[in-house]
């Protein structure tokens, strides 16, 4: 199976369940924005819940 086949049902996929793949970096003012800039100052493995509830409300 091709890599092009794959991208095309990964698509596919995530455009029945409502999403679409992103081909640019998130903005930094949303929620997956923040959660980025946020673990690249203070790495990955320092996130918790906590941190995805508070950039969801804006507050990280």
């Amino acid at each position: 199976m091709s890599n092009d086949h794959i991208d095309d049902a990964l698509a596919f996929a995530l455009q029945v369940t409502g999403f679409e793949l992103a081909t640019e970096p998130p903005a930094p003012d949303t929620p997956l924005g923040r959660i980025l800039a946020y673990a690249a100052e203070h790495g990955y493995e320092s996130l918790t819940d906590e941190h995805f509830d508070m950039a969801k409300l804006g507050l990280l």
